[in-house]
């Protein structure tokens, strides 16, 4: 078996059904907008010779939950507490995986959701960034969580996704399903491709952006599943929609829920 199928077994034991090596040189020069609480590797582990991408597919909604403090910062942190389950979920399985690096390869690893994830997996080849400025894979549509981690090994790097997968569905050329279907109107139309970050979906609007509010607006909860006074079902209408990721429903819950015949 080669080094690179030996890892992504290892991966997959550890709970992640998506696996990819980034260009570590072409991550460290993608743009990093500020605010945004992202770090380019070189700031996370500077001795850093390769990162892996790690993808955990979102089979329940549940998976999304989220519980904040009433403040007035942003997911970039700032004077607020913020906990996501999927977060919480990928990166403790990340840190597994760390470990058996440690352990059984001898080099020195540490996972990190603060680097470009989204760039980081179309490098890896996994998928291409949608309209709705996530990552859409073929297998799975956008209805999957990521974590990369950075570790001493020289690694080589995967090919970039180079298919449009919004271009190539019928439903999503003219105007696509995740921007019909956002009830907010947050997300502009057209490609995310050549936008400067954080333009083309308009924060404001987006109804996930509002669980740091101190006094949650009516308007909002009908989107926010609300499990507790600062626990939200966040929503996820614009991944749900996405044609891609409708392979979740058919095939993977069944057998997550021991439905499958």
């Amino acid at each position: 078996m080669s080094l690179r199928n030996e890892l992504k077994t290892e991966a997959a034991k550890k709970g992640f059904q998506l696996f990819g090596i980034s260009d570590i040189k072409e991550l460290e020069d993608t743009y990093y907008p500020d605010g945004r609480g992202l770090m380019k590797p070189s700031e996370v582990m500077p001795n850093a010779k390769s990162v892996i991408i790690l993808g955990m597919i979102i089979w329940d909604e549940g998976m999304n939950t989220a519980v904040s403090t009433a403040g007035s910062g942003d997911f970039s942190g700032g004077d607020n507490e913020y906990y996501n389950l999927y977060y919480e979920i990928t990166e403790t399985r990340a840190w597994r995986f760390s470990k058996w690096l440690h352990d059984e390869k001898g080099v020195d690893a540490v996972p990190s959701a603060t680097i470009h994830l989204k760039v980081a997996a179309m490098l890896a080849g996994l998928g291409f960034i949608g309209h709705n400025t996530q990552i859409i894979t073929p297998e799975y549509g956008p209805r999957v969580r990521w974590i990369a981690v950075l570790s001493t090994m020289v690694l080589k790097p995967d090919k970039p996704f180079t298919r449009n997968l919004c271009a190539e569905q019928e439903k999503c050329r003219n105007v696509s399903l995740c921007v019909k279907t956002c009830p907010y109107k947050a997300i502009i139309t057209g490609p995310s491709q050549n936008v400067e970050p954080g333009k083309k979906v308009i924060y404001d609007k987006c109804v996930v952006a509002h669980e740091f509010d101190r006094d949650l607006d009516a308007r909002w909860e009908k989107h926010i599943n609300r499990i507790y006074p600062r626990t939200f079902k966040e929503c996820t209408l614009c991944n749900l929609v996405c044609p891609y990721g409708k392979v979740v429903d058919t095939d993977v819950v069944p057998v997550k829920r021991g439905m499958a015949k």
